[in-house]
């Protein structure tokens, strides 16, 4: 599994703020709406996803945020994570309930036992039973959205992998 697979996008690292290693991040529409200080946001440095915790974040206009990460407080420190990304992990960010799972539609969905399932063409917002719905050779499958049946997401190819229980697939296809 590839480092990027396993998280989704919190925003991008845009430019620093001040002497004391503030800076501005534009958030992206995957960011939650509440931000639990107490846990970790992650950057890929060399290959490798670095947690950081927040100082503070203050949400600001225009999809910005002014954060202080700890252990980053200076200008010299700051401006080498300029234009890196922050990743939360997904499935913390899908047990999120303000999550827009309308942005998933147009994803390629592959299941490990059946392999290619096909594109994800709706998000329907049953009460209770969120569901993802694939259509595949013409018939229509019914994904309910657990988070222990994806395996990953890759939001640049958009593509998520799936371990769904032995025979929900073969329900709708049969």
């Amino acid at each position: 599994m590839k480092t990027a697979e396993k998280y989704l996008l919190f925003g991008e690292i845009l430019k620093t703020f001040g002497e004391n290693g503030e800076l501005i991040v534009k958030l992206s529409n995957q960011a939650p709406s509440e931000i639990n200080l107490q846990e970790p946001i992650f950057i890929i440095i060399d290959g490798l996803s670095v947690p950081f915790y927040f100082k503070i974040f203050e949400e600001r206009a225009n999809n910005r945020a002014l954060v202080i990460l700890e252990n980053i407080e200076t200008e010299r420190l700051a401006s080498r994570l300029l234009g890196m990304q922050m990743l939360l992990p997904y499935k913390k960010q899908l047990a999120k309930k303000d999550f827009n799972l309308n942005d998933f539609v147009g994803f390629d969905a592959t299941d490990a036992l059946v392999g290619k399932l096909g594109t994800i063409t709706e998000f329907l917002d049953y009460p209770n039973n969120p569901c993802f719905q694939i259509i595949h050779n013409n018939k229509e499958i019914i994904i309910p959205i657990n988070e222990e049946f994806i395996e990953t997401i890759d939001t640049k190819s958009k593509t998520i992998d799936f371990k769904l229980p032995e025979g929900l697939v073969d329900f709708y296809l049969n």
